[in-house]
């Protein structure tokens, strides 16, 4: 009997909350982002079905302070939603400044459903005008997975962060209705504010 098709509209969490946030909206003011609210919107990407991702946000830290979780990988599975195991690999520096990290990281399905395992390949820059994690897919139970943190000075003192996520991310495996509906619930929406969290914690 021939398998189904996959449906890979189904499939990640980003996919997901794209059904409820229209592509089209609009970025928030830095009004808006100061007084706590999440800009979150859903960009396609030409030959894919998951759209791309992105999140904007002030954490009330500044840059280094926020990085300390942002550039710990091995630590998402404690500072990260849905993160069920996280393992630095290899580190190379590259320049005072810049260092390549790969990194192993496995995403938490209910049972009996499989985890999503990848290993990612970032690029780190720390300081001293931005701080950020660039990451592409090295292998792993994805077509794609790129994304990365970008954290910048968001008042003139420094001591506030504007962070910024971006997320493309298409797994291989076919997930049904009540799995997406629960990853819905429990990915996006979280993420900030488990980060803002995790912040306060290594202020």
């Amino acid at each position: 009997m021939a398998k189904p098709p996959v449906n890979k509209l189904a499939l990640l969490p980003i996919a997901l909350a794209a059904l409820l946030i229209p592509a089209s909206a609009s970025t928030l003011s830095d009004q808006a982002l100061s007084s706590g609210k999440v800009d979150i919107r859903f960009v396609e990407k030409r030959g894919y079905d998951t759209p791309e991702a992105r999140i904007e946000a002030v954490i009330d830290a500044p840059p280094e302070t926020v990085w300390k979780v942002i550039g710990d990988c091995a630590g998402y599975s404690k500072t990260m939603p849905r993160i069920a195991s996280s393992k630095l690999l290899k580190v190379k520096k590259m320049s005072d400044t810049k260092s390549q990290h790969f990194c192993e990281l496995v995403v938490d399905l209910p049972m009996p459903f499989s985890d999503l395992k990848a290993t990612t390949k970032a690029i780190h820059t720390e300081g001293p005008s931005e701080w950020s994690r660039r990451w592409s897919l090295v292998k792993g139970d994805y077509t794609v997975n790129n994304g990365s943190w970008v954290l910048t000075p968001f008042d003139e003192k420094g001591t506030r962060t504007r962070a910024k996520y971006r997320l493309h991310a298409e797994p291989t495996t076919s997930i049904p209705q009540w799995v997406r509906t629960r990853a819905q619930e429990s990915s996006f929406p979280k993420l900030i504010v488990r980060l803002r969290e995790e912040v306060e914690k290594v202020k």
